[in-house]
């Protein structure tokens, strides 16, 4: 039989699973005990405090051919086992990891098989699934609760089975509950109270004694020191009822509200299923546990934010790229690197090889990674990164990006100390501390990143300067961004302002540090997180923004640039701009009209930021047909949640209505889910996609939908048909 001994931390588990190996051993048991707390001290009292090698210790410093199990197994009183897991150093690493991996460690050399009992000493409490392990199905037959009269160590035993009934809700694995008396008042009543609340028999009861105290200073049992007295005794009767398949019981903690009604005197008896007081007062039924409503989790909510594209992780890393002068050092195993670099690099792949575009962005220029393993999962990785971080230092790298991956966050590494060491060497670390599921999937990998580095990387000490101005939070991943930036860059200059940041798209450190100088600054675009960006640096640092987005269309564009004009006194240089490509732009649209002269048109719109749609409409001469707005006119930004809204489907059949009786030659939509149900054979042009901004959006859009009515069914390979229809002789 396996035997679990779980209970409150200091409750005397340890000495109790030791007396209790030896009574097995006494009762000719061959016994291995396991000890399962980082302490390793739970069998000194069986080999009298030899030193022993614990199991993480010795997988630590050994290489895997040169292990052997008998260099973690000390023999102990009557040839009883003597197993001690270990665990990392306090404060670093991650303890119940090492109870994992020592498992697999005794697995793999069948350590349990030849002996007829097993206990495991576990540390306090289920506290999480590494501990856990030992009551699984595959490990202990039974559990034993140590508890005393002490609230807390009784509070401890109910969370126990809490977690036991977790893991196993339907079985019976509770042996009972071993008590052990502290000698202080009637605390025996107490547990007596609730092992009947909780339907468990009471096992064995350990008065206080000193010859456990004068047997622990010799580092012996109690039962191999003191054979024959009435403690000694106790252990060797407890024995021979676990020797014989002791009746097991299910796990039926109390509730949380039955567990505080008991804190406070009551009591909860099983049988009656009611609660009363030791005194004369009446008894009054139990309190049943209050549903709670069932609240939505951010991760099940469809509503709550956008579709999955990966990991924090990798969202970080792909915008980290982003800082030229800045080093990335990704705190994570190997594999979670790779996928990292796979994702961003198959964009600039992608574009050099469809489109013969390259795009610097994506090519990464200093990447380290720590090549986190089981290792650093169990004893903590801060070592390492320190390592790789000061390699970095000696080859003249003077920023670090370092993002962590969900292991360093469950193991608890800190790398706050390593950042400010660095800090006193003048090199700048900044840590966007993705780890674990708290900071969530890609997007909000990317908001953290964002979000750290504009509170942390923004000198705030450097002084405005005139004539310049922030580009903020850009698309990173769009065909558009770098022509936009560019077309800008030559607006700008025409009228004598300079982009002094770009925040962050393909940008320098040393930009970002001087974020400050621009006395204002444009939100490229606005949703969920472009307002948290703006507002940080609002609050944080004063900046002010335009209170737009960048524009689209010749009319939304003029007047955005009349504005920016105006605020930096260049009014005239504004107009003269605007003028030269006015003339620019009608004579596009003129060239245009006659390509688009008798085109019918549906337009399927999301109702946010549709006026240049329609201008461009009105400036062609289009015969709109129908305009189908999906969403209310008061939304500011119609997402993907509109096909959620009980909207959805009347657009859709307002659309099918619509395509059936007018006949389009083109459909116009700025939504994914809108083109899954238009006819293949009708020309559709979705503006989801990447599409230009300034004034030519429009006629940068016609100019491309024009090419869909030149293409027949066969396209440019018509000439490849017959190839494909020529027969073999």
């Amino acid at each position: 039989m396996q035997i679990a001994v779980y209970g409150k931390g200091g409750i005397g588990k340890s000495t109790i699973s030791a007396n209790l190996t030896a009574a097995l051993a006494v009762c000719n048991s061959k016994v291995l005990q396991i000890g399962c707390d980082p302490k390793h001290d739970s069998t000194r009292l069986l080999h009298h405090g030899q030193k022993i090698t614990t199991i993480l210790d010795y997988l630590l410093n050994t290489p895997e051919d040169e292990q052997n199990l008998a260099d973690v197994l000390i023999p102990g009183f009557l040839d009883t086992g003597c197993i001690e897991a270990g665990g990392p150093r306090p404060g670093m690493g991650c303890a119940g990891r090492g109870i994992l991996t020592a498992f697999d460690f005794l697995n793999k050399y069948h350590a349990i098989e030849k002996y007829d009992q097993v206990i495991y000493d576990v540390l306090g409490d289920v506290v999480c699934g590494g501990f856990a392990v030992p009551v699984r199905k595959q490990y202990a037959d039974a559990v034993v609760l140590v508890t005393s009269g002490e609230s807390m160590s009784i509070y401890a035993a109910n969370n126990i089975l809490c977690g036991i009934k977790n893991l196993n809700p339907q079985g019976r694995q509770i042996a009972g509950i071993i008590y052990n008396s502290r000698g202080v008042g009637d605390d025996r009543k107490y547990v007596e109270d609730f092992t009947n609340a909780v339907n468990l028999p009471i096992l064995a009861e350990i008065p206080r004694s000193n010859l456990f105290t004068q047997a622990e200073k010799e580092a012996m049992t109690l039962v191999e020191k003191s054979p024959k007295s009435a403690e000694a005794n106790i252990f060797l009767e407890l024995a021979q009822k676990l020797q014989t398949q002791p009746v097991l019981y299910a796990a039926a903690p109390l509730s949380e509200e039955q567990m505080e009604l008991f804190m406070r005197g009551e009591r909860l008896s099983h049988t009656t299923t009611t609660i009363s007081k030791h005194t004369s007062a009446p008894v009054i039924p139990a309190v049943p546990a209050q549903p709670s409503a069932t609240k939505k989790r951010a991760l099940s909510d469809p509503f709550s934010r956008v579709p999955l594209y990966g990991c924090a992780y990798r969202g970080a890393i792909d915008l980290a790229v982003h800082i030229k002068d800045a080093a990335i050092l990704g705190h994570a195993p190997k594999s979670c690197t790779w996928y990292a670099i796979n994702g961003f690099t198959s964009y600039g792949r992608r574009g050099l090889y469809e489109r013969g575009i390259l795009y610097p962005a994506f090519v990464p220029r200093q990447f380290e990674n720590t090549d986190i393993t089981i290792n650093e999962a169990v004893y903590g990785g801060v070592e390492q990164t320190r390592r790789k971080a000061f390699q970095m230092v000696k080859r003249g790298i003077r920023n670090i990006i370092t993002v962590t991956s969900c292991i360093p966050g469950m193991s608890g590494d800190d790398l706050v100390p390593l950042q400010k060491e660095l800090k006193s060497l003048g090199v700048d670390m900044y840590i966007i501390h993705t780890d674990g599921i708290e900071a969530g999937d890609y997007n909000e990998g990317m908001a953290l990143c964002y979000k750290t580095l504009a509170l942390q990387a923004v000198d705030p000490n450097v002084k405005p300067e005139p004539d310049c101005i922030n580009l903020v939070y850009e698309h990173t991943i769009s065909s558009q961004t770098d022509r936009t930036f560019m077309n800008l860059q030559e607006i700008f200059k025409r009228i004598g302002i300079r982009i002094n940041c770009r925040f962050i798209c393909a940008e320098s450190m040393e930009n970002i540090h001087n974020f400050l100088k621009a006395p204002y600054s444009i939100m490229a675009r606005y949703d969920k997180l472009g307002h948290e960006l703006q507002k940080i640096f609002e609050e944080k640092y004063g900046c002010r923004f335009l209170c737009n987005e960048l524009p689209r269309g010749f009319s939304q564009t003029a007047s955005w640039l009349r504005k920016i004009g105006k605020l930096y006194g260049k009014e005239k240089e504004t107009e003269q701009v605007i003028l030269e490509n006015r003339i620019q732009y009608t004579q596009t649209i003129n060239n245009l009209k006659l390509l688009y002269k008798g085109k019918k048109v549906i337009l399927f719109l999301k109702n946010n930021s549709i006026d240049w749609i329609l201008e461009l409409a009105h400036d062609l001469d289009l015969d709109v047909l129908d305009s189908i707005l999906i969403g209310s006119k008061e939304d500011s930004v119609a997402d993907w949640k509109h096909q959620f809204s009980a909207d959805w489907e009347n657009a859709q059949n307002t659309l099918f209505t619509s395509i059936a009786k007018q006949k389009p030659d083109l459909i116009i939509l700025n939504d994914f889910m809108g083109q899954a149900f238009i006819p293949d054979e009708i020309c559709t042009v979705n503006l989801a996609r990447d599409i230009s901004t300034g004034f030519f959006t429009g006629t940068d859009c016609a100019a491309k939908w024009i090419r869909l009515f030149e293409n027949t069914l066969e396209g440019r390979w018509k000439n490849d048909k017959s190839l494909f229809e020529k027969r073999c002789p």
